[in-house]
């Protein structure tokens, strides 16, 4: 009886959000696909600046350039039997951190508007009628959104790997490529495991858009990020010209400088050519972890006790 009432609040989500949860991230990588498969066809040049020389962290970066006609740049070198497998392992190193980012977006979007849409056309009515209670509710929500993180940032990240890898072998026409490009492919599990660490991080977060969906009677997304940004900009005028400190932007930057310290520890040695995703989350997690069930509980009484009719 559980996974059935998941599996229901699953696939409402995924209705009532499809656009948001599909043809968004396919937008995505159609645009970033063709920006990658237009940048190598082109055969870009990498120029040198008189008197210098370059200097890679990994010496099989050398590996795949060449000198071009001029002497004074490099490009790639397409005789290299293994470059095709170096840009797409490249492509998804600099597609993790562009995809995460959309995908948080994305998320955060939910967040803030997946409690409003309910009450804005007032479906709340119906979905009260059903047996699932708010809290039960709720946390779905939040986990479909921790969820999308990775999930979307997999979900892109391949796809753009694979239309990268199949467009380029055609051009290329050499089989043999493709063979040993698929080598790189595997690294997406790596690049999945590091998005599935970043989840707990995000909470707060996914939290605070969900109480503004929660609350607000109109732009609930503008709203979830006008506020903040009202109480930075009051702490430090109160700071500056008054000598108060309410400490709004030391917990705003500590909970970010957090998330960077983390993303920095995880990371493994990257310039060095791999990845290795270890979170070794600090004490603050476990203060988020309490600020996101503070938030979530007045999320619960606001939909038990004050929704439209």
């Amino acid at each position: 009886m559980f996974a059935k009432r998941v599996a229901v609040q699953l696939k409402r989500e995924y209705w009532e959000h499809r656009s948001l949860f599909v043809f968004l991230p396919l937008v995505c990588v159609l645009l970033v696909t063709g920006f990658w498969v237009l940048a190598v066809i082109s055969d870009p040049v990498i120029t040198q600046q008189k008197g210098s020389d370059f200097h890679f962290l990994d010496p099989r970066v050398q590996e795949m350039l060449k000198p071009d006609e001029t002497g004074s740049g490099y490009k790639i070198n397409y005789d290299n039997k293994s470059v095709v497998g170096f840009i797409v392992a490249f492509q998804q190193f600099i597609g993790w951190w562009f995809f995460t980012v959309i995908s948080v977006f994305l998320a955060l979007y939910y967040c803030s508007s997946c409690l409003f849409a309910d009450r804005k056309s007032r479906d709340i009515l119906f979905w009260r009628s059903m047996p699932v209670s708010e809290p039960f509710n709720v946390l779905i929500k939040l986990v479909v959104a921790a969820a999308s993180v990775p999930l979307l940032t997999l979900l892109m990240n391949t796809l753009t790997s694979l239309v990268l890898l199949l467009v380029m072998s055609a051009w290329l026409g050499d089989l043999g490529q493709f063979t040993t490009a698929l080598q790189a492919l595997p690294l997406l599990g790596s690049y999945f495991l590091g998005s599935v660490g970043l989840v707990p991080l995000l909470l707060p977060l996914f939290a605070w858009a969900m109480l503004a969906s929660a609350y607000t009677k109109k732009s609930p997304f503008l709203a979830a990020t006008f506020i903040p940004l009202l109480l930075l900009v009051a702490d430090r005028f109160l700071h500056y010209f008054m000598g108060i400190n309410i400490h709004i932007y030391e917990l705003v930057k500590t909970y970010f400088k957090t998330i960077a310290e983390a993303i920095q520890m995880s990371f493994g040695d990257a310039g060095n050519g791999y990845v290795s995703f270890t979170f070794n989350y600090s004490i603050d997690v476990a203060i988020y972890c309490v600020i996101v069930a503070m938030l979530l509980g007045v999320v619960i009484w606001l939909r038990n006790s004050r929704y439209e009719i």
